[in-house]
């Protein structure tokens, strides 16, 4: 699988809090669950955290959740909708090795690239993963947040939207 995890490479403070958050609900060997996390106690993560069910063997995931920033950087509402059916939209491939790993058993997952999502190849992504698992063990879903990059800089404000789609040419004008 992919290489060892190391928290001390996190680049940012939201996915270092994340982490800390997360490891302080494993408790004696156990992966905590979707029901261990509260709200309340991350609420300035929320625009940037994701939840996703994993499908099957990790086959493909579906997102339960997603925070405001995650939606504006896809240009389109999230939950419900699996990573294959994105793709399938957007007619690009979205990287899944780091989300098939962390499924798989493979702990925790960082990443950092350019976003390959809805023509947006200008922005750069921070992206942590990690699992979370109902009976401690079994992982089924992810838990992740994703810092989007423009300039250098992080994203915190929507940005308008943008489609998958090529633009419509002008109508003729109506006689």
């Amino acid at each position: 699988m992919g290489e060892a995890f190391d928290p001390a490479y996190l680049p940012d403070n939201k996915l270092l809090r994340l982490f800390g958050y997360w490891q302080g609900l494993c408790r004696e060997g156990q992966i905590p669950s979707r029901r261990d996390i509260d709200p309340v106690e991350i609420p300035d993560l929320l625009p940037n955290i994701f939840l996703l069910d994993v499908v099957g063997d990790a086959d493909d995931f579906v997102f339960r959740l997603a925070g405001t920033l995650v939606e504006d950087a896809f240009s389109m509402p999230l939950r419900g909708r699996s990573i294959a059916e994105i793709q399938r939209q957007a007619g690009i491939p979205i990287p899944v090795a780091h989300h098939v790993e962390v499924a798989r058993g493979g702990g925790p997952r960082y990443r950092e690239g350019n976003m390959l999502v809805a023509g947006r190849e200008h922005w750069r992504i921070r992206r942590l993963l990690l699992p979370l698992a109902s009976d401690g063990r079994v992982i089924d879903v992810l838990i992740g947040c994703a810092i989007f990059l423009l300039g250098g800089r992080e994203s915190e404000l929507p940005v308008g939207p943008w489609t998958y789609s090529r633009p419509k040419p002008d109508a003729a004008p109506s006689a």
